[in-house]
């Protein structure tokens, strides 16, 4: 067996995204080569990418106790803690490589993207940028500072970082999908279409790329996959508040329980439902009017925040239609403000929380309106729009009275608003 081959195969499958394939190479050659640090720390990475975070932490682990001065092993076991959302301990790891080797590029790198992912990204170009001066084309620099360019505003300058980073390294699944969603900021959806067909010729069950295939090509999906909504909110969780409210003027969960309170002024709810609770925004609007408040999302990041917050009895983390079909408890108050948006066909909503309610249950809920003939479309921004007629009627089928119903813009987005609607239903006795 010429292992040198075989080793070198594996990476290659590993960079063009084949990890399953990989991870069998890489561990033939460890059968041969068990102690072998360079093998050990790629079969962590790779287990990583394929979501085996206590298989990749073990293996990177073992990586560093035969080579603790090795400063790419720390950074392996830092890209670990950061997909088990263990921030602080990628952030030591990190930080360890450097202190073997102040100037690695790629510890400069994970650091620098480490910063922003905890909101901080003025930190984080500072070390982005000291690893473009050690190596002036490192892909995923390039890329990282494109992102938080993006983040800016500084649209064009985050598209020419990206672009160059794509050039770098054409077969990086993130470069390509991030460089598809500038050029569909840009207005340029064929560019778009051709950078997320690119990437699902090197990975086709990219469940992100394929929903925002059918967004910039205009086809209407029956709803969003759970593997899109969970990486784009964990990516967005650390300014998703400051961001939604102050950039975006989002006031939704605040409008809804105002309206609430006008019909139910001395209610207070048993057990309230906040389905896609996310930071908890809806949870913090509606904590007075409710003796317990549950929390349901994808994403574990946005889990993370609405923990601070103090305000839930319970969180999972959980897609909603899961919760709902495992669910015991019957709740007398649902949340589901910019939920809609992620669901598309609403039948299978109403029908799943009609099994778990009490008697005069009440929903408060919200929509992006959609005007045209379609019941619902999947719009180029990835997110769901609805016909009002579409929700009023799949509430009424489902035995829901509409309470009250406000216009209301839901977002801003390039200064102007999203037109939107708000409702509170009760269920009918």
């Amino acid at each position: 067996m010429d292992l040198q081959k075989l080793f070198t195969d594996a990476i290659r499958q590993h960079a063009q995204g084949n990890f399953a394939e990989a991870k069998k190479k890489y561990l033939k050659v460890l059968e041969e080569l068990p102690e072998n640090v360079s093998v050990l720390g790629n079969l962590g990475i790779v287990c990583r990418d394929l979501k085996q975070l206590d298989e990749a932490y073990a293996y990177c682990n073992k990586a560093i106790t035969h080579a603790p001065q090795d400063p790419d092993q720390h950074i392996n076991l830092g890209a670990i803690c950061e997909a088990m959302a263990d921030l602080g301990k990628a952030k030591r790891c990190y930080e360890g490589a450097l202190k073997i080797l102040p100037t690695h590029p790629k510890a400069l790198n994970n650091l620098g993207k480490l910063y922003h992912l905890q909101g901080n990204p003025a930190e984080a170009l500072v070390y982005l940028k000291k690893a473009l001066q050690v190596e002036p084309s490192y892909p995923m620099a390039l890329n990282n500072i494109g992102v938080i360019l993006s983040e800016k505003g500084e649209v064009r300058s985050a598209v020419s970082y990206l672009e160059k980073s794509y050039s770098m390294d054409p077969y990086n699944h993130e470069t390509l999908y991030n460089l598809a969603g500038l050029y569909n900021c840009l207005g340029e959806p064929v560019e778009a279409q051709k950078m997320l067909e690119s990437l699902l010729e090197f990975d086709p069950d990219h469940a992100s790329a394929q929903h925002m295939l059918a967004a910039v090509s205009g086809k209407t999906t029956d709803t969003a996959p759970s593997a899109y909504i969970e990486e784009t909110f964990d990516r967005y969780a650390n300014r998703f508040d400051i961001h939604l409210q102050e950039s975006l003027g989002y006031d939704t969960p605040s409008t809804l329980a105002a309206m609430l309170a006008e019909l139910e002024p001395a209610r207070r709810f048993q057990i309230c439902l906040d389905l896609g609770c996310g930071t908890g925004l809806s949870g913090d609007a509606f904590k007075d009017c409710t003796e317990s408040l549950i929390g349901v999302d994808l994403s574990s990041q946005m889990l993370g925040k609405a923990e601070e917050k103090g305000i839930y009895t319970q969180l999972h983390c959980q897609e909603i239609y899961d919760f709902l079909r495992s669910n015991k408890d019957e709740y007398d108050l649902f949340l589901a403000a910019d939920v809609f948006i992620y669901l598309g066909r609403l039948d299978v909503f109403f029908r799943e929380i009609t099994n778990c309610m009490k008697k005069d249950a009440m929903i408060a809920c919200s929509i992006e309106r959609h005007d045209g003939i379609e019941d619902f479309v999947l719009r180029s921004s990835g997110r769901y729009a609805h016909k009002p007629a579409y929700l009023e009627d799949m509430a009424k089928k489902w035995g829901f009275s509409i309470l009250r119903h406000k216009d209301h813009g839901i977002r801003k987005e390039n200064d102007e608003w999203i037109q939107g609607d708000l409702y509170i239903l009760r269920k009918s006795s």
